[in-house]
């Protein structure tokens, strides 16, 4: 494509992406400074659309960007990908998520809401599974006499709790119970937990039952630990946008993210060959999906899972501020990781 034509496709993008209404040759020759006549800019807006640039919305003078329009104009921004790189600005970022975060939860939690704020659009983030493979201890608090707290800690600090009903346990007992459960369980591998024997003095055997459950939900945190976590915020965001007007539309979008299986089904990607991915409408699978653009970019990869961060919006979405936006994410999570 020659640079005419790379200009006025640019310039009928970047209208579109501040108002949604077709762009016409008057909008452009007024607006943009590309040198040309109207009537030039009409016979070039007509090579585009003959090349599958734009469309022409019926009954409409103007023309919007097809998708193929707005890969190409993706793939022309990554051609100076390095100006998305902002290292003072990842690590404003970073500071300011270790600041506001106890634990790894909180950490992503916080982060998928700042990126929502930041950006305007739905932010989401899959984190990557859990190193965890061992119980380092547990720790047994009797709440009350019907009430108890099981706490398991895993060998790479993620940390699970179970509420408990009891009846005729005494502290001492407790105690006794929570040092037995430590001394078999602290550093055996999870997938050992579900066949342990525990030998129990007389005077505790009364509480086997008791024991037997504990072991037998210590034997889950295997699957707990093993499952792959995703956050989400912003999701009323996407009522800003003119695309979802429709309320019918907004609703089947949110109910696709609450959906967290299939949102992860949509959003996984176990081959990221680039720092960012940017997937424009009908490239997506879903077909709930083909109006939107997901921009996203990996920050850990644990046993093959990418964990992953990033934004969902409508097909008309300002790329070169959201992929920086994006990429500096992805590194403040990375770099905040290390630090916590």
């Amino acid at each position: 494509m020659d640079t005419r034509k790379i200009n006025i496709l640019n310039a009928i993008i970047e209208a579109y992406i501040d108002m949604p209404t077709p762009v016409g040759s008057r909008t452009l020759s007024k607006d943009y400074d590309l040198g040309v006549s109207s009537a030039t800019i009409r016979n070039e807006m007509a090579d585009l659309e003959d090349l599958g640039f734009l469309n022409k919305p019926h009954q409409s003078a103007g023309r919007i960007p097809s998708d193929k329009a707005y890969r190409f104009y993706v793939d022309e921004l990554f051609k100076n990908f390095n100006s998305f790189h902002d290292i003072d600005a990842s690590r404003k970022i970073m500071e300011r998520l270790l600041l506001t975060s106890r634990n790894h939860e909180d950490f992503y939690k916080n982060a998928v809401n700042l990126l929502a704020n930041l950006s305007s659009c739905t932010a989401y983030l899959i984190a990557p599974q859990k190193a965890d493979t061992k119980i380092k201890r547990l720790t047994l608090v009797k709440l009350d006499d019907f009430t108890a707290l099981l706490v398991l800690i895993g060998d790479k600090g993620v940390i699970e709790k179970y509420f408990l009903e009891i009846e005729n346990i005494s502290d001492e007992d407790f105690h006794i119970i929570e040092k037995v459960l430590n001394e078999k369980m602290s550093g055996i591998d999870f997938n050992e937990i579900e066949s342990l024997k525990i030998s129990l003095s007389e005077d505790m055997i009364r509480h086997g039952k008791f024991i037997s459950d504990l072991v037998k939900i210590a034997s889950q945190f295997n699957k707990k630990v093993s499952s792959i976590d995703i956050y989400y915020d912003g999701l009323t965001n996407i009522l800003n946008f003119d695309e979802y007007k429709d309320l019918d539309k907004a609703r089947d979008f949110m109910g696709l993210v609450e959906d967290r299986d299939s949102l992860f089904q949509i959003l996984k990607n176990d081959t990221f060959t680039s720092d960012v991915e940017v997937i424009i409408g009908s490239e997506n699978s879903a077909s709930l999906m083909k109006e939107n653009t997901i921009i996203r970019a990996p920050f850990a990869k644990e046993h093959g899972i990418y964990g992953s961060i990033g934004i969902i919006g409508p097909v008309r979405i300002d790329y070169m501020k959201l992929v920086k936006v994006v990429k500096i994410f992805s590194d403040a999570v990375k770099s905040g990781l290390k630090e916590m």
